[in-house]
């Protein structure tokens, strides 16, 4: 492999082996302003990490509700008074329904208050949801459950802003470190493994917005935040990309890029929460516990 060139498999064997050079953000702009880090060599991947408005996001939930046999569809469903669109697999006659359950829908169609991103939250702390179901046949059927008695439970962020990856210039020829995201690279979604599905929704050139898919069961809810702001409570999702620093372009670029979007005390404006999740992937990375796509990337393929 020439120096000026490195592949995803040649990274991730040196992940295994224990040889990997992974930075933090807040890692990666102090030594560039120190002079530690000046060429490709001096680093293998990048790790990022961001929060993202949980706006964006819904998940899919599957709960059983009654015995086999006992109704034939759900018409509608509910999970602590949020309601979700039932379907699309018709499990109802094996007393399951499932649902798609939006962050921003407000319990029992009120404004303000309790929402859906109120309930991902509940579910990922274990606590007691109450389901409610009302079925074709016009009969209602209630339980009470916590996620481990749950079918399945996945999280999507349909548009999932990421700053790192915009530009403020369409035309600007710093853009090669967002060729090393795409569709199929691995990401942690509050600290689950997830996969980037492709472009968010309001994905732009000059604005860059992610879709991402992960399992709720493994995330920690402690990174899906609960934070009071001026215009009431605000929900955010903890979003963990690793940057494969694979060509000199991609070093130079984002070098650049981090750099002229921090020019003073760069390191010192890394949010915390940022920086918490950078730092958890990056000990992912190094204790052999994450590895990047299993296939080298072709760059030009990209979203």
């Amino acid at each position: 492999m020439s120096g000026n060139k490195k592949s995803i498999s040649r990274i991730n064997k040196k992940i295994k082996e224990g040889r990997a050079v992974v930075l933090t953000e807040m890692e990666f702009i102090r030594e560039i302003r120190d002079g530690s880090l000046a060429k490709l060599s001096d680093i293998d991947v990048l790790a990022v990490g961001f929060c993202a408005e949980t706006s964006g996001t819904a998940a899919m939930i599957n709960v059983p509700i009654t015995e086999q046999g006992v109704f034939t569809r759900a018409e509608k469903f509910w999970l602590n008074g949020v309601p979700g669109n039932p379907g699309p697999a018709p499990n109802e006659r094996l007393g399951q329904v499932e649902g798609l359950f939006f962050a921003d829908q407000q319990a029992d169609g009120k404004d303000g208050g309790y929402n859906g991103a109120s309930l991902f939250l509940d579910i990922l702390n274990r606590k007691e949801i109450r389901a409610e179901c009302l079925s074709v046949e016009g009969d209602i059927y209630r339980t009470s459950l916590t996620m481990d008695k749950m079918g399945f439970a996945r999280m999507y962020i349909y548009n999932c802003f990421f700053k790192k990856m915009s530009s403020k210039d369409r035309l600007s020829s710093k853009i090669s470190h967002l060729k090393a995201v795409r569709s199929g690279s691995k990401v942690l979604l509050n600290k689950a493994p997830g996969i980037v599905i492709g472009c968010g929704t309001c994905s732009a050139p000059e604005h860059r917005a992610l879709s991402i898919a992960a399992d709720m069961f493994a995330m920690d809810p402690e990174d899906m935040k609960a934070l009071n702001t001026k215009t009431g409570v605000r929900i955010t999702n903890s979003v963990a990309l690793a940057i494969p620093i694979l060509t000199e372009a991609i070093f130079k670029d984002l070098a650049g890029f981090l750099m002229e979007e921090r020019p003073q005390n760069a390191e010192d404006s890394v949010e915390g929460l940022e920086n918490a999740g950078a730092q958890y992937l990056k000990n992912q990375i190094k204790t052999g516990g994450f590895l990047l796509i299993s296939s080298d990337m072709q760059l030009n393929n990209w979203f």
